[in-house]
């Protein structure tokens, strides 16, 4: 897969699968499934979707509820607003294809950004993991 996969999983699973060997077209199903059901939940609107789609920053606290709630659906995002790295193994586990080198690069961006501080309010959360799923990626050469 080419390495927009990469930055999908990243926004999908939050980084835990940083890998290129997953079915794109599934995984972005699965995400809209979710976003659409979000949508209404969080009052966010396409262009909310639209910058989550783009993976761009959210351009707005809808947008950011959002990604919150896109987390939440997958099980990423605990009811405290922190990543459930249990759940977040587990993705990397299901997208890395049982290749070594692609899951212990997944561990280490999840557990890197699993660890830094994050606001209390969930949608602020999501979108400081967003961010630091983004750079950790960068700086590996993922994007």
């Amino acid at each position: 897969m080419h390495s927009s996969s990469v930055i999908f999983v990243a926004i999908v699973i939050l980084g835990a699968a940083l890998v290129r060997a997953f079915d794109e077209k599934e995984a972005m199903e699965k995400m809209m499934k979710a976003a659409e059901t979000c949508l209404t939940e969080v009052g966010a609107v396409d262009s909310d979707l639209q910058d989550l789609v783009k993976r761009q920053p959210a351009s707005t606290y809808a947008g950011k509820c959002l990604r919150a709630c896109v987390m939440k659906s997958f099980g990423l995002l605990g009811a405290d607003g922190k990543l459930d790295t249990d759940a977040g193994h587990e993705k990397a586990k299901q997208y890395t294809g049982n290749d070594p080198a692609k899951l212990k690069l997944a561990l280490e961006i999840g557990d890197t950004c699993a660890a830094i501080s994050v606001p209390d309010d969930h949608c602020e959360a999501a979108e400081s993991y967003g961010t630091c799923f983004k750079s950790e990626a960068t700086k590996h050469g993922l994007m």
